[in-house]
């Protein structure tokens, strides 16, 4: 037997809504920020938020909106994730969830919107008809502040015994949270996918050209493997010396 299934081509998005008899309001429309790493086409390295008036928004919302209503969900939050491809939007996956990720995303989506997430309104809807009624159908735009959820990636391998990058991400001006389940004896992989991630973190600030340093430098830190220091036979390797090996290993794909 052969499963066949089709490739969607163009740019996955999430469309994160609240419901409350019938009536759908979106809490918050993001694009997921996927690229070539590591010899894998489509490596995870954030998600970012999508203003509500632009063009790719005014189609994905009402698709999502218009799935929920095929479906009959009428009530509580959903998380739709939905591939724009060149003949228009194709579905992915409709949950009756909140977006999922541990709820870091929260902090970021309360930043962009002025106060409010898929979480507070959840509880609204279930407890309190009328300020679900006054929420916002949409998301403000311009967003409050200008922010992004960084997946970080890696281009090495190896045991950790150090973490210093980690450091230098969390006095970043616009840091607000980081997530990440590597620590002093953790080996870690390249990544090629969410499975062989290393953590994320969650930036926000009023000035977009401060979080826009802040995130090259993160990208920096991959690109020169400064996020960790490595055990290898027994003995730390420079930055230089893991980035050289990390190139060594790629070409040699095994």
């Amino acid at each position: 037997e052969v499963l066949c299934q089709e490739f969607l081509r163009g740019k996955e998005y999430v469309v994160d809504q609240v419901s409350r008899d019938g009536i759908h309001k979106t809490m918050m429309v993001w694009v997921y920020d996927k690229r070539p790493a590591n010899n894998s086409a489509f490596v995870y390295f954030g998600m970012v938020p999508v203003d509500p008036n632009s063009m790719e928004a005014k189609i994905l919302i009402p698709y999502a909106r218009g799935v929920l209503d095929v479906l009959g969900v009428q009530n509580g939050p959903s998380h739709a994730e939905v591939i724009l491809t060149p003949t228009g939007p194709c579905l992915v996956e409709m949950n009756v969830r909140a977006h999922g990720g541990d709820g870091n995303w929260r902090s970021l989506a309360r930043g962009l919107t002025g106060g409010y997430s898929q979480v507070e309104v959840t509880v609204d809807s279930y407890l309190d008809k009328k300020q679900f009624s006054i929420t916002p159908n949409l998301p403000p735009t311009p967003f409050r502040a200008s922010g992004q959820e960084v997946i970080l990636v890696s281009y090495s391998r190896g045991r950790v015994i150090g973490t210093p990058g980690y450091d230098i991400i969390r006095e970043l001006p616009s840091f607000v949270y980081m997530e990440t389940g590597i620590k002093v004896g953790s080996m870690v992989e390249r990544t090629v996918d969410l499975l062989t991630g290393i953590g994320s973190v969650i930036l926000m600030h009023e000035d977009e050209s401060v979080l826009n340093e802040d995130i090259k430098r993160v990208r920096e830190m991959e690109l020169n493997n400064e996020l960790f220091e490595f055990e290898r036979s027994g003995a730390m390797l420079t930055n230089a010396s893991q980035r050289l090996l990390s190139e060594i290993i790629v070409g040699d794909d095994f």
